[in-house]
C-alpha cells in the first residue's frame, strides 16, 4: 500500500529535479549506464552530433547489486554547459511503467529525447527516478558530450523558395526604381540626336540661269540696262 502511494505521489506531483534529493554521499550498489540507439558507436568518450528536430533514444541498463529490490519510476535529466558545467535547460521528465528489479538482476528500458536546443556545445546528464523502501531517490548517470547543430535547409525547402522569391521581387522592384530616376535620364542624354538637313538655297548662278530661260534668252536679263532691253524691243518691230 505504501509503495502505490508513493507511487501516485510521484506522478502527480513530480516537478523539477530540485524537488527530490539524490543520493549525495550514500553509497548504493545500483549501477546506471546507457547507449543512444540511433548511434550504438557513439561511446562516454567520443562528442555525439546532434541535428535540432531530430530524437534520439537512451537505451538504459540498471544493474541492482542492492540486497533489496528496487523500482525504476522515471526519467528525467539536464543539459549542462560543459566548461562551467552550469545548467542550461532540463529535460522534460519521462514517466515509464513501473519497472521491478530484484537483487542481482538488471533491466534494460528507454527514454526519448527531442533535440531543440541553440547551436552550441553540451553535455547531456540522464537521471533515473528509482522507489527503494519507502524512499524516492535520484541516481545521476555518466555525462555525455554533444555538439548540436540546426538542420540544414534544401534549396527546394518552401521556406527557403518563398524567401528567394520575396528577395527577386525586392531586387526586381528597385532595380525598376533606379531607372526611372536616374537610368531613364542618363540614357536620354547619352543617345545620339538626329539633326534634319536644310533645304540648300539656289546659288546665284542657277538663279541667273532660270531666269535666263524664263525669258527664252540664253543669258540673264536682270544685269542689262533698262533702255537696251527696250531698243532690241523696237528693233524687233521695226
Amino acid at each position: 500500500m505504501k509503495f502505490l502511494n508513493i507511487i501516485a505521489t510521484l506522478a502527480a506531483s513530480i516537478a523539477s529535479v530540485a524537488a527530490y534529493e539524490t543520493t549525495g554521499k550514500e553509497t548504493i550498489d545500483i549501477l546506471v549506464d546507457y547507449n543512444i540507439k540511433e548511434t550504438p558507436e557513439v561511446s562516454k568518450s567520443d562528442v555525439a552530433s546532434w541535428t535540432n528536430g531530430e530524437q534520439i533514444t537512451l537505451e538504459y541498463t540498471l544493474s541492482n547489486n542492492e540486497e533489496s529490490d528496487v523500482t525504476v519510476i522515471g526519467v528525467t535529466g539536464q543539459f549542462l554547459n560543459p566548461v562551467t558545467k552550469e545548467v542550461v535547460t532540463n529535460l522534460t521528465q519521462g514517466r515509464i511503467e513501473p519497472v521491478a528489479v530484484a537483487p542481482g538482476k538488471s533491466v534494460k528500458f528507454e527514454q526519448a529525447i527531442s533535440v531543440n536546443l541553440i547551436p552550441n556545445n553540451y553535455e547531456l546528464v540522464p537521471q533515473v527516478f528509482i522507489v527503494q523502501g519507502d524512499l524516492v531517490k535520484l541516481l545521476p548517470c555518466r555525462g555525455q558530450l554533444a555538439s548540436v547543430l540546426d538542420k540544414a535547409i534544401s534549396f527546394f525547402d518552401p521556406r527557403l523558395i518563398f524567401l528567394e522569391l520575396v528577395l527577386l521581387a525586392t531586387f526586381g522592384g528597385l532595380v525598376y526604381l533606379a531607372y526611372q530616376i536616374w537610368g531613364k535620364n542618363y540614357i536620354k542624354g547619352t543617345a545620339p540626336v538626329k539633326v534634319k538637313k536644310s533645304a540648300k538655297s539656289p546659288s546665284p548662278d542657277a538663279a541667273s540661269a532660270s531666269a535666263g530661260s524664263s525669258t527664252g534668252a540664253g543669258y540673264d536679263v536682270n544685269w542689262i540696262p533698262e533702255g537696251h532691253l527696250k531698243q532690241k524691243k523696237t528693233k524687233k518691230v521695226a
